[in-house]
């Protein structure tokens, strides 16, 4: 099973020069890119980063649901090893920081893209809070 990166809101939250050094660190580290469009979004996340186009016909959107529009990034059969040369390499390439990233996980792998960016969400603002100003 090959390591990919599913990207949200790629083409819209980011400048070309900033998509291009992401398509780089993802072809320098062998991950497979896959751009997640609106209307994969109910698809559940496990099909959207392993499965075929032909398996992911069937939950394509057919009408307008809930969406976001923040970038937000799915690392999955990453090791530990490899996300962290992931990241490192984000920062050394000066990419803006996303907030939104998360693992591939058994427990997440059969949610739909919103329910994983809300959850995130959530997360991220708890922390952001939580942070003591000095």
């Amino acid at each position: 099973m090959k390591s990919s990166v599913l990207l949200y809101n790629f083409n819209s939250s980011f400048d070309e020069k900033t998509r291009n050094k992401i398509k780089f660190l993802c072809i320098k580290a062998g991950v497979q890119i896959r751009i997640v469009e609106e209307n994969q979004y109910d698809m559940p996340l496990g099909l959207l980063a392993f499965g075929k186009k032909e398996d992911q016909a069937e939950y394509l959107r057919k009408e307008a649901g809930k969406t976001f529009t923040d970038p937000m990034l799915v690392f999955a059969g990453f090791s530990g090893n490899q996300i962290d040369t992931f990241l490192d390499g984000m920062r050394r390439e000066k990419i803006p920081p996303i907030s939104l990233k998360a693992m591939l996980t058994e427990h997440n792998a059969v949610w739909d893209s919103v329910t994983l960016h809300d959850e995130i969400e959530k997360e991220h603002r708890q922390l952001t809070s939580s942070k003591v100003s000095v």
